[in-house]
C-alpha cells in the first residue's frame, strides 16, 4: 500500500473515531427555536428569555448538573473573574474551548468568529495611539476574526450563571455553548442569526448506537490539486444560505483559491483564516445523489508563496447530512466545482430527523426515468430514504453499510453492460452475506439468484437445484432473501426453492397510482388482506416490510 492511502486511511480513521463520540454531531436528536417562554414534550423545563439572557426552569424532580464548558466558565468566575470575563464558547477562542478536531466541521466553522465591540475599539485605540504591539501581524488575518479595518479584535465571550432552580446563559451574536446536562442528555445553546435555541444531544441517539462508518469514494489521486491562495484585504462579507431553510447567516471570504483542471482553470472562495487554517465549501453535479448537498475540505495554513494543497478525497460532509437539527453553513453562491468530484465522503445512508431515524434504502433500477420520479416519492412518503441509482450509469462502488436493504429492479437484462451486471451480482452477494433484506424484481432477480447460487456454492452448499422457477408472462417475478416474510405485508409466496430464497408473483396489468390517498388507507388495505390493486400499494408493502424487518 503506498503513502498516500496509507495517510488517507489514517485520517479516514480519525474522522470516523471523531464522530462517534458520546456528544458529537451523531447524537443531535433535536433543535427548539427559542420564543420569550418555551417548552416543548420531554423539555427538561421552561425557557425564557429575557434581555438576551436565556434561564431555564427546571421541572420538579429534575436533577440537572453544569456541562464540561459551563463548569470551566464557572470554575472561572470563581478564581477571581466574572461571568462576564469567562471564556469557553466554540466560536470565540477565549478561555476554554470546545474540543474539535479538523476532520469533523460544525455548523458555524466558515462563520467569522464572534468578537466583543468594546474591547475591539481599545484595541483600534491602542493602534490608533501608535502602540507597536497591535501592529499588522495581530491584525492581518481580521475579517476572519472579526476586524476587516486590520486591527486585532478581542473575542467576546458567554456570560453564565447558577440560579435556584437552573441555569442562565448569555451568547455573543453567532455563539454556542455546551449548557448543562440532565442525565444522558446535553442541552446546548445556540445564537444564529440572532435567533436563541436549545439544541438536543443525547449519547444514547439511535443514529450514534448505528454508527460504523460513512462511505467513501476509493482513495483517488487525480483529485489531489496544487491551488493558489490570493487574499482579499478587506476579507469580502456575504450572505449565505443554511440547513435549515429559513436561516440565513454572513460569512466571509477570505480569498480566492486558483487550480488548474483537465477542465480548465478553477477558482473558488475559501474562508477560515490564512494564519490558523482556511476552508472550502463547494458544490458539484454529485450533490443530491452519490453526495450531500454540499460538502467541506479543511485547506490547511497557506505557505508564503501562496500555494497549497486541494485534496478531494479529505472532502468531509456538514453535521446537516446526519441530522436535521443543524445549521450548517452552504458555500458562497458560486462555490462549484465543474466536474464530477467523486472523491472524499459519500451522503451517509444514516439520517436523524423529527420522525427519527431513517431506513435508508439502495434501489437499482432501470425501467424508465419518468417511472422512476413518479415513484421516487412514494417511498419517501411511506418512510423509506431511497437512493435510486441506474446500474449503468452509476458505476462507483457502493457499500452497504448503514442501508436497511438493497433492491434492484428492471424489465430487460439487454441495456446493461458486463460491468454492470457484475456489480448488481456483487451488491447481491454483499447484501446475502450481510444478512440484509434484498429484493430482486423483474428480470433483475437473476441477479439475486445467481449471487445466491454462487454463494451457497462457495460455502459448501448442494442443493440440487436442476431448474429455475419462472413465473407465467403475464406476472412480474420477485425474489428475496429469507430475512424478509413477504406475507407479513400480504404478498402471497408461490415458490421457496431449496436455497432459501422466497419467490413472489405480481400481475402486470395494473395501474401506477392508487385510488387510495392516505398512508392510513394503504395501511388498512394489507392489514385487511386487500388485494394489491397498483404499483404505489406495491411500494407501499414493500416499504412495509423493511420496516419490519428493521
Amino acid at each position: 500500500m503506498n503513502q498516500f492511502v496509507t495517510e488517507w486511511n489514517t485520517w479516514r480513521d480519525s474522522r470516523n473515531s471523531a464522530l462517534a463520540k458520546p456528544f458529537g454531531w451523531l447524537s443531535v436528536v433535536g433543535l427548539h427555536w427559542l420564543d420569550a417562554e418555551s417548552t416543548w414534550t420531554d423539555a427538561p423545563g421552561t425557557f425564557t428569555v429575557d434581555d438576551g439572557w436565556v434561564s431555564v426552569s427546571l421541572k420538579t424532580g429534575i436533577k440537572a448538573g453544569p456541562a464540561a464548558e459551563t463548569f470551566d466558565l464557572l470554575s472561572t468566575v470563581d478564581n477571581g473573574g466574572t461571568a462576564g470575563d469567562a471564556g469557553g464558547s466554540a466560536v470565540n477562542g477565549g478561555g476554554p474551548t470546545r474540543a474539535t478536531s479538523a476532520a469533523v466541521p460544525s455548523d458555524t466553522s466558515t462563520l467569522p468568529r464572534v468578537m466583543d465591540q468594546a474591547g475591539a475599539g481599545a484595541a483600534a485605540a491602542d493602534s490608533a495611539g501608535g502602540n507597536p504591539s497591535a501592529g499588522t501581524d495581530a491584525g492581518s488575518d481580521a475579517g476572519s476574526d472579526g476586524r476587516p479595518d486590520g486591527h486585532a479584535a478581542v473575542p467576546a465571550k458567554p456570560q453564565v450563571r447558577v440560579e435556584e432552580n437552573g441555569f442562565s446563559a448569555k451568547l455573543p451574536t453567532g455563539g454556542s455553548l455546551n449548557w448543562f446536562t440532565v442525565g444522558n442528555v446535553l442541552y446546548e445553546l445556540i445564537d444564529r442569526g440572532g435567533r436563541l435555541g436549545v439544541r438536543v444531544r443525547n449519547s444514547k441517539s439511535p443514529l450514534l448506537g448505528k454508527f460504523f462508518e460513512v462511505p467513501v469514494f476509493d482513495p483517488n489521486p487525480d483529485f489531489v490539486f496544487l491551488a493558489r491562495f490570493t487574499r482579499f484585504d478587506p476579507f469580502r462579507t456575504y450572505t449565505i444560505e443554511t440547513a435549515q431553510e429559513d436561516l440565513q447567516l454572513q460569512t466571509q471570504a477570505a480569498g480566492t483559491v486558483t487550480f488548474e483542471t483537465s477542465h480548465g482553470e478553477v477558482s473558488l472562495l475559501a474562508t477560515g483564516c490564512p494564519k490558523t487554517g482556511l476552508q472550502l465549501d463547494f458544490h458539484d453535479s454529485t450533490n443530491g445523489s452519490a453526495t450531500a448537498a454540499w460538502r467541506t475540505i479543511d485547506l490547511g495554513v497557506p505557505n508564503q508563496d501562496g500555494s497549497l494543497v486541494i485534496d478531494f478525497n479529505r472532502a468531509v460532509n456538514y453535521p446537516f447530512a446526519f441530522t436535521s437539527f443543524a445549521t450548517c453553513p452552504a458555500p458562497i453562491e458560486g462555490n462549484v466545482v465543474p466536474f464530477d468530484v467523486t472523491a472524499g465522503e459519500r451522503r451517509p445512508p444514516f439520517f436523524y430527523s423529527e420522525a427519527g431515524i431513517n431506513l435508508p434504502f439502495l434501489f437499482y433500477v432501470w425501467w424508465d426515468e419518468d417511472s422512476a420520479e413518479v415513484t421516487r416519492p412514494w417511498y419517501s412518503r411511506f418512510g423509506l430514504d431511497i437512493t435510486i441509482l441506474n446500474p449503468n450509469h452509476d458505476d462507483g462502488q457502493i457499500s452497504l453499510v448503514g442501508f436497511d436493504g438493497v433492491a434492484m429492479s428492471g424489465g430487460d437484462l439487454s441495456p446493461l453492460g458486463r460491468k454492470a451486471r457484475s456489480r448488481l451480482i456483487d451488491v447481491a452477494t454483499e447484501a446475502l452475506t450481510s444478512r440484509i433484506p434484498v429484493i430482486g424484481i423483474g428480470a433483475y432477480s437473476a441477479f439475486v439468484i445467481q449471487a445466491q447460487r454462487e454463494l451457497r456454492s462457495q460455502q459448501g452448499y448442494v442443493d440440487g437445484i436442476e431448474t429455475e422457477y419462472s413465473a407465467p408472462e403475464d406476472r412480474l417475478l420477485i425474489v428475496m432473501n429469507n430475512e424478509l416474510d413477504p406475507k407479513q405485508a400480504g404478498f402471497d409466496i408461490v415458490h421457496t426453492d431449496a436455497s432459501g430464497l422466497l419467490y413472489v408473483e405480481m400481475p402486470f396489468d395494473i395501474p401506477l397510482e392508487s385510488d387510495r390517498t392516505e398512508v392510513e388507507d394503504f395501511q388498512a388495505a394489507m392489514e385487511s388482506g386487500a388485494a394489491i390493486s397498483s404499483w404505489q400499494e406495491f411500494d407501499y408493502r414493500v416499504v412495509a416490510l423493511i420496516r419490519h424487518h428493521r
